[in-house]
């Protein structure tokens, strides 16, 4: 019973006081913030001014119906869109590194919480010592030889009585957590680079489509007039005009080509990639994808909740508070017991018998008590940081809002724009079939032609790439409603406790 009494005072005298020990420093809370119960109005849709047959019966509804944005893109029916979704998880460097990032915040966590409990420390030693023979009152002593075996367990066990300890295990939960919503982050701003590069792919496509139809009848006009003038049915004016016009619209294709390249390649990097990855699979045109019909977004209260840079926020200043009792554990006196258990014996043979059992317990406090005013410069600096760490999370919230706002009007605004684009595509191709008409009738000059044909290829344009801003206007908007990030558990492991 006697070798049990030193184990059984140290780990009662710890248990005691890490249990019945104070905390100091504030208690951690969730921030709190007011959000508004309704988005804002002016980011509501309204109807547009005109109606005509050649639109659309309708367009996507916006409602308050609850969000349904786990794995958003799909919304948009695009098979390929959804495999480099899948790629860009996988293969993605930036993603991989917050991972890692992951990782090296929950080993600090764990060495932290390792903090609360004994360290330990086996020793074993071997020492043959030899005396000298010149040492003594004048008489002619030999020297003396000796051997020393010991072996055996150091222990420190600090007893965190005013939490000091504890709070420094919040901490680091606290950036272990936040670590975990910067990859969330991460994934859903790759998510929307995504699927805006690849939207925008898709409208670069269809405007050089457009461009190269307009290429073919802007020809055959040029081809006409060079016939007439021959004939002397045209002026050589009208043929320089419809040249200027046709070389304009030329000039139009090395610049889509050039951004179809560039996105061919930021595509690439996404997915991991080289940059000319991607280039063979995405050069065969494809429609620029359909949006929903109904578009849920919830309440902004939801944001709290679901925005992974807000809930880093929260993280952060969660963090920041326990840090402050960090600081504030050095003005008060640090108590450790410290004990060692072990044998020690000359002779080898008699090493581990219960005669050489040797050990020691014993308490010892530290105080800091000079420097006083650097613990509390320190816990000022600490509280400083706090502070700061509440007002970024205010101001998170605050952009939060902002995004999803200015993402909802922008949404609902360009398809007002794409309705109405759609309208003058159909009154521009009546004023070419018109002109044209009147012409063949000699009850025109051939001016008026050319500038019905410039107006329809250039509302054309605008069109595409009004068709190709809806899309990306989705995205922006299921980014700021903090959408996506839930398939993380997928498509990327998150490192266990």
């Amino acid at each position: 019973m006697q070798l049990n009494k030193p184990l059984a005072f140290l780990t009662l005298a710890a248990v005691c006081a890490t249990l019945t020990g104070c905390m100091v420093g504030p208690s951690i809370r969730a921030p709190k913030t007011a959000m508004p119960a309704h988005w804002a109005k002016s980011a509501q849709l309204h109807p547009p001014t005109t109606a005509s047959a050649t639109m659309p019966a309708s367009i996507s509804k916006v409602t308050n119906g609850p969000a349904q944005l786990a794995q958003w893109w799909k919304n948009f029916h695009d098979p390929e869109l959804t495999l480099l979704i899948n790629r860009a998880a996988r293969g993605n460097l930036t993603l991989q590194e917050a991972t890692q990032q992951i990782i090296e915040s929950r080993e600090i966590r764990d060495a932290a919480s390792a903090n609360l409990g004994p360290f330990v420390t086996g020793v074993g030693s071997y020492q043959h010592s030899r005396g000298s023979k010149n040492i003594g009152n004048g008489a002619n002593f030999g020297p003396s030889e000796s051997d020393l075996y010991q072996a055996g367990f150091d222990a420190t066990w600090e007893l965190d009585f005013f939490g000091q300890v504890r709070r420094g295990i919040q901490a680091a939960n606290a950036n272990y957590r936040a670590a975990i919503e910067n990859q969330r982050g991460v994934w859903l701003t790759l998510l929307s680079e995504l699927a805006d590069d690849y939207m925008t792919l898709r409208g670069v496509q269809r405007q050089i489509a457009v461009t190269v139809a307009n290429l073919k009848t802007q020809r055959h006009t040029v081809a006409i007039l060079q016939q007439q003038i021959g004939g002397g049915l045209s002026t050589s004016l009208a043929l320089a005009n419809a040249s200027a016009q046709l070389a304009t619209t030329e000039s139009q294709l090395p610049e889509l080509r050039i951004q179809e390249k560039q996105l061919f390649y930021a595509l690439s990097i996404l997915i991991g990639q080289p940059p000319q990855a991607l280039e063979k699979q995405l050069a065969v045109p494809r429609p620029i994808p359909s949006i929903p019909p109904v578009v849920p977004i919830g309440l902004p209260s939801e944001l709290l909740l679901r925005r992974p840079d807000v809930r880093q926020a929260e993280e952060q200043y969660a963090a920041a508070t326990a840090n402050v009792g960090v600081a504030e554990g050095n003005l008060f006196p640090q108590f450790t017991i410290n004990g060692n258990l072990g044998f020690a014996a000359s002779d080898a043979a008699k090493w581990f018998d219960a005669s050489s059992l040797t050990y020691g317990i014993g308490p010892n406090v530290s105080w800091s008590i000079l420097n006083w005013g650097q613990v509390q410069s320190n816990i000022n600096q600490q509280k400083a940081i706090r502070i700061q760490a509440f007002l970024n999370y205010r101001q998170t919230v605050l952009q939060a809002l902002d995004d999803v706002n200015s993402a909802l009007a922008a949404y609902t605004r360009e398809q007002q724009h794409e309705k109405l684009l759609v309208e003058a595509v159909a009154q521009n191709q009546k004023a070419v079939n018109y002109s044209t008409q009147l012409y063949e009738n000699g009850l025109t000059d051939f001016l008026n032609v050319l500038s019905a044909q410039q107006a329809l290829y250039t509302s054309q344009d605008a069109l595409v790439q009004s068709q190709s801003a809806v899309c990306t206007d989705l995205v922006a908007l299921y980014k700021a409603l903090g959408g996506g990030w839930e398939s993380t558990g997928a498509a990327v492991k998150k490192p266990a406790k």
